[in-house]
């Protein structure tokens, strides 16, 4: 049976993995996401289920009340559309008030008590069978409770410390090309995309990659200073070899980087505002600023959840690791530039670098040394 429109309801449309748009229902601004499409009963029997849990929050001071005030906070409406998406779904389990493992009516009163992490984890366990959704549940539940703490409504998070069921053993991961190539097609703009290339390009830390200005590239290595919160030696720079693919890919980012600039400047104009300075870093947003290391994550997290890529930017060095070698560098090389043990750079390059490719490369390298020795007889 159709039914008339809703008033208050909050529309979010988000580009998909396959590049298509498409739109999601939601309740109200920070509601839960809505079921079906608008004008129908599935809708209209999902908008009032919504309805339902925010009336029974509001009576009683509860963990669902207190979701549903995260909801309506600065905090979570500034996160990204797909991070709403997932967010919001994690949070309608957690205001869910049925089954025995219920947290939804447990009083915000005692949700300091240590106790009560039993309870917490007991709901948590329900998804044992799927434990990468477990975590992700408890990530979204302890984010509620530490706003709540830096609101001053609890003392605590007692899911501070605990531990996840998904155990990934990252140590040696790297993007491939394929996925590489899938997180670049699903990124909302070309400077999205960039992070993730040029990181596996560079090995740079995060925080070394979204300060990294244009003014620390040489013309065959990166140089730039450690930044002064890093526990490093004093006075040691990070040093990074460019590779022809790099000299390409900075290319590629300078042209980008001018024509969105210079789109920036007419548009300032046409507003008579100032424009915008040319950019200093090598990575910018679109409106051509640095990136933050917080924002340059996020946005790297929501383009790879959208391209079904199961790697983290940090995995990038690992993937670097791998160009090096490619490129002729010895284990020994790699490990002072990355600043790893050689054991850990071996069993990289053992386990994802081809043995004939390498074998290619140091072949290549006695051939060169034994024509320079012919040529100095």
């Amino acid at each position: 049976m159709a039914v008339g429109p809703i008033k208050g309801l909050h529309k979010v449309t988000a580009r998909v993995a396959d590049g298509s748009r498409r739109t999601y229902w939601y309740a109200w601004k920070g509601g839960p996401r809505l079921e079906g499409e608008p004008g129908t009963s599935a809708f209209e029997a999902s908008y009032r289920r919504a309805i339902r849990r925010r009336n029974q929050a509001r009576h009683g001071d509860t963990l669902a009340g207190l979701a549903a005030a995260y909801r309506a906070s600065p905090e979570f409406e500034n996160r990204s559309a797909s991070t709403l998406r997932e967010w919001s779904r994690h949070l309608d389990m957690i205001q869910a008030d049925d089954g025995p493992l219920a947290i939804a009516s447990l009083p915000v009163a005692g949700l300091g008590d240590p106790r009560v992490r039993q309870h917490l984890l007991a709901w948590r366990d329900q998804w044992r069978a799927t434990p990468r959704k477990a975590d992700y549940a408890m990530q979204v539940l302890s984010a509620v409770l530490s706003w709540a703490v830096d609101r001053g409504t609890l003392a605590v998070n007692v899911l501070i410390g605990h531990k996840g069921l998904y155990a990934s053993d990252r140590a040696d991961q790297i993007w491939s090309d394929e996925e590489i190539a899938r997180f670049v097609e699903a990124a909302p703009s070309p400077e999205v995309g960039y992070i993730v290339r040029l990181a596996c390009l560079t090995g740079l830390r995060r925080g070394d990659l979204v300060r990294l200005e244009w003014d620390h590239v040489g013309d065959i290595a990166i140089v730039i200073e450690p930044n002064k919160s890093r526990r490093r030696r004093p006075g040691k720079a990070v040093t990074i070899p460019l590779l022809d693919e790099t000299l390409e890919l900075l290319a590629e980012i300078k042209a980008q980087q001018d024509s969105r600039w210079a789109a920036l400047v007419e548009r300032a104009m046409a507003k008579s505002r100032l424009p915008p300075p040319l950019p200093r870093t090598v990575l910018s947003t679109t409106r051509g600023r640095p990136w933050s290391v917080n924002g340059a994550e996020h946005q790297v997290i929501d383009a790879k959840h959208l391209a079904d890529v199961d790697k983290h930017l940090h995995d990038a060095r690992g993937t670097f690791a791998t160009r090096l070698r490619k490129d002729g560098a010895t284990a020994a090389e790699i490990s002072q530039i990355l600043g790893w043990s050689e054991s850990r750079v071996e069993r990289l390059l053992e386990r994802y670098v081809d043995r004939e490719s390498v074998v290619r490369v140091i072949a290549e390298r006695i051939r060169k040394r034994a024509e320079a020795r012919k040529t100095t007889v």
